[in-house]
């Protein structure tokens, strides 16, 4: 009996020479998705690794794509497990009537389950430890880090990868017995061609969905608040995901009832047995259709974003660091320190010294916090404050100002009058006063402005409040009687002084003048107050950030991608075995070759498109989120980004449509046997 047993396991494991058009995809995204898992544990665990600048970010990273792979790995194998065991049902059922009992059964397709986990787990594993040493390269090269690569096995990479889709196997087993436990013989023998009743409108989901995408599109077009955006994210993700199936699942009823009322529509030859066949199995279809959206949106914003960032990585640098050497000095006093200027001579007389021509250069003083508004009231945030109501405020003299915005001329900044205040900001100031922490100050001007960072970084209300250095240090003084932070509440800034140099040179002279600085300001200044910061020196962890993100999102996009190509191959397999009997049924009663194609051209075309044409318009609605997402990523180059996204549709539209031809023509090759 124990013979029998495995023979039928073998017999289960040799139909994939004889049903490799449905067991082979199994097989190889089983394999792909095993070698993607373990290349980013590879990767995570690296040894190398510690010698990259921003070597932590990147781990990181990497620990976030071995999650999502993992995540996606189990709903991934579930779904195309669940249209094995489908096609299956059939030959299982014959092996019950002819005498075969259901543990007997389970005991065979606990053999194939073991054969099927050790040749994915296996090959996967393989071809990992193969792809890794090219991986590494490839990755290196994306971070522009020049370092050999020894070959390199990570035992932690084979062992979870191990236990992960071991257990996943396992649990695909359990769902599969217990798809034949509850099963009797018969609905087993007939498999997946027990037909469905026509499902009924839901009005009220149709809805919920529609308002569900309303809401999110509101979300992502209507936020602006940068803290607001990172909060709000999330849930606008959620809310289009279940807007999504919601639409699918009952919007597309109602839709293809509309036009089975339509008679002229309903009653052509291209259209009727396309119609009728979607319509009475839309419950399986809209859960298809929806997660091919889902993870098309997914794709498309994913490799977007990552390439658009990487390619504009020299952009963010500089808007991260507009000036090659930036030192801040903060003190707790508002009046000028004495040693400002004298620390700013000393910068400038060391990278004359070091044979560096200084291009630009600026010194401003400021101080800045976040407050609460209520009319012309402005006070300390507290613990129920929320972001947003925040307002960012910023205290300089009109000379800081012109220093801290070089693109204001002095024309368009008047001279303060003593005592009183000039108010900049985005959206105007209509207040006669400004009342802060509890006192009045009688404003002189109110003007409209909006510096280049506060239009993507800042929050919502941005303030720049100008006056004399008398006015400002009453205001200052102010702030600290208040006693900020004293209950955990408020925002206590330092009065800073800032001082930027750009001069010319090679990085490795940039970072010799650099070092040289820094030793120059440690002999003035023993304590070290300040900070010094390089563009340069940052510029390693910065690609090494942006780099890993690029690598994340092409790694996790081509997996979304497999997703996405194997739900549309499956589902369009399963469907032709189902569809077959009715179309030659309708050939029988005189409908020719030709118009059965028609049909199925039409149908195809409505399942593979409808989720793509959504796809492009969850995007489009999302495109206000994503601009003020990367912009906290330094990104603000937008025609950059609109480039990325439209050359990524073209490109995954182009693959989609292939997809589609081969998997027509298979549906094609099924119903017309």
């Amino acid at each position: 009996m124990k013979t029998l047993y495995w023979k039928l396991a073998w017999h289960g494991i040799y139909n994939i020479q004889n049903n490799r058009q449905l067991y082979l995809p199994y097989i190889i995204s089983g394999i792909v998705t095993v070698m993607m898992f373990y290349l980013m544990m590879f990767i995570n665990n690296n040894p190398g690794l510690k010698s990259i600048p921003g070597s932590v970010n990147l781990k990181t990273i990497m620990a976030l794509g071995v999650g999502i792979i993992t995540i996606f790995a189990y709903i991934f194998i579930f779904y195309t497990n669940s249209f094995i065991i489908k096609r299956r049902k059939k030959e299982i059922g014959v092996y019950n009537i002819l005498g075969m009992e259901k543990r007997h059964i389970a005991r065979v397709l606990g053999l194939e389950t073991v054969f099927v986990a050790m040749l994915v787990i296996a090959g996967g594993i393989l071809s990992g430890i193969i792809f890794s040493k090219l991986i590494l390269m490839l990755l290196y090269r994306m971070l522009g880090f020049q370092e050999s690569v020894s070959f390199y096995i990570s035992k932690a990479g084979i062992a979870w990868a191990v236990i992960v889709f071991g257990v996943l196997y396992m649990l695909t087993l359990l769902y599969n017995l217990l798809q034949i436990r509850l099963a009797n013989p018969i609905e087993l023998l007939h498999g997946g061609n027990v037909g469905e009743k026509e499902p009924k409108t839901k009005g009220v989901m149709a809805v919920a969905g529609a308002a569900c995408l309303a809401v999110a599109y509101y979300i992502a077009i209507t936020t602006e608040n940068p803290m607001e955006v990172l909060m709000k994210f999330f849930l606008a993700v959620v809310l289009v995901i279940v807007g999504t199936y919601f639409l699918f699942t009952a919007g597309s009823i109602a839709i293809l009832k509309m036009l089975r009322k339509n008679k002229k529509f309903y009653y052509n030859k291209k259209h009727f047995t396309a119609v009728s066949g979607m319509l009475y199995r839309m419950k399986q279809n809209a859960a298809g259709l929806a997660s091919i959206c889902v993870l098309s949106t997914m794709v498309l914003v994913m490799i977007s974003m990552t390439v658009s960032m990487f390619a504009g990585v020299d952009d963010e640098l500089k808007e991260r660091y507009p000036y090659e050497l930036s030192y801040s000095v903060d003190a707790d006093k508002i009046e000028k320190n004495p040693d400002c200027q004298k620390i700013y001579q000393t910068i400038a007389d060391t990278i004359a010294k070091q044979d560096r021509e200084m291009t630009d250069s600026s010194m401003f003083s400021y101080f800045q916090l976040f407050m609460k508004r209520e009319g012309s009231m402005f006070e300390f945030i507290d613990h129920d404050t929320d972001f947003a109501d925040l307002s960012e405020i910023t205290f300089l003299t009109r000379e800081n100002l012109l220093a801290y915005d070089s693109s204001l001329k002095p024309a368009d900044v008047p001279e303060p009058e003593a005592g009183k205040i000039d108010i900049y900001s985005k959206n105007g100031y209509d207040e006669s006063v400004f009342c802060y922490l509890g006192q009045d100050f009688a404003i002189n001007h109110s003007f409209r402005y909006e510096s280049e960072a506060d239009a993507y970084l800042s929050v919502k209300n941005s303030f720049y409040v100008v006056a004399d250095e008398a006015t400002l240090s009453r205001m200052y003084e102010l702030q600290i009687a208040a006693g900020a932070n004293a209950d955990g509440s408020g925002m206590y800034s330092l009065y800073r002084t800032e001082m930027n140099f750009e001069y010319d040179g090679t990085k490795e002279e940039k970072l010799a003048c650099e070092d040289a600085v820094s030793k120059a300001i440690s002999a003035h200044d023993p304590d070290d107050s300040g900070y010094l910061s390089s563009r340069t020196e940052n510029e390693k962890s910065f690609y090494v950030l942006y780099g890993g993100l690029f690598f994340l999102g092409l790694f996790l996009g081509i997996m979304f991608l497999m997703v996405t190509v194997m739900i549309i191959f499956y589902k369009q397999i399963s469907e032709g075995y189902d569809d077959r009997e009715r179309y030659i049924i309708m050939e029988k009663v005189g409908m020719s070759n030709a118009e059965v194609k028609a049909s199925i051209q039409s149908q195809i075309r409505i399942v593979f498109f409808l989720p793509l044409v959504m796809a492009a318009v969850h995007v489009a609605a999302a495109f206000p989120m994503i601009r003020r997402l990367l912009a906290m990523l330094n990104l603000t180059n937008v025609p950059l980004f609109v480039t990325c996204l439209l050359v990524t549709i073209l490109v995954f539209t182009a693959i989609y449509y292939l997809v589609f031809r081969i998997t027509s023509r298979a549906y094609y090759k099924i119903v017309s046997r």
